[in-house]
């Protein structure tokens, strides 16, 4: 019992937050929605109120999903810290160009807007790992996701420059779905100054 009162007294009030997920979905004439989505894992002093009889409280954890949804005019417009996006078409191509890039470095501005912390990051992923509900909840924790709905028929994905296979991944999951994964660890090791996804499609 003296060893559940210590564990319960170091986790008291502990908030791990995860990578961050960005949702962006766009319309033919390039207005949409961004939707960020941040979630936490919080350790909690156990109620007292268990589910019946001869049950000692041990420990409570909290799983939160916090949605920001915000709306654009135009894709091409918008200023979020750390990302970019172009759309373009060279006149010797039959596909288009939709570039994202994004400040992949160490002093990277999205970092901030998705309040995203090493040590918590790291704590967070260690925790999960050793629990698969938790991890399961969490597989990407380690990651800042994008997720883009293209009202376009998606030929190609692809980086702009090589990365590693398995950290970085840029993919067409189909019906105008793409979905590219940044490691945090490239961030805070200050690997790449800038990431570009190109994404070619046709209208």
């Amino acid at each position: 019992m003296k060893q559940y009162l210590i564990l319960i007294f170091l986790l008291f009030g502990l908030s791990f937050c995860a990578g961050g997920n960005i949702k962006i979905k766009l319309n033919p004439d390039l207005s949409g929605n961004f939707l960020i989505y941040q979630k936490k894992i919080k350790n909690k002093v156990p109620s007292s109120i268990g589910p019946g009889s001869n049950l000692s409280p041990v420990s409570e954890t909290e799983l939160v999903l916090k949605e920001r949804t915000f709306q654009f005019r135009n894709i091409t417009s918008v200023l979020t810290p750390g990302i970019r996006f172009i759309i373009y078409k060279e006149a010797d191509e039959e596909t288009s160009t939709f570039l994202m890039t994004v400040d992949t470095s160490s002093r990277s501005p999205l970092l901030k807007t998705l309040e995203i912390e090493k040590d918590e990051v790291l704590a967070l992923a260690k925790e999960a790992k050793t629990r698969d509900d938790i991890y399961r909840f969490n597989n990407l924790a380690e990651h800042i996701q994008f997720e883009i709905f293209l009202p376009f028929n998606v030929s190609q994905v692809y980086f702009s420059e090589n990365r590693t296979p398995g950290d970085w991944t840029a993919r067409n999951d189909g019906g105008g779905k793409i979905v590219v994964n940044l490691p945090l660890a490239s961030f805070w090791e200050n690997k790449f100054q800038q990431t570009g996804v190109i994404v070619k499609f046709k209208e």
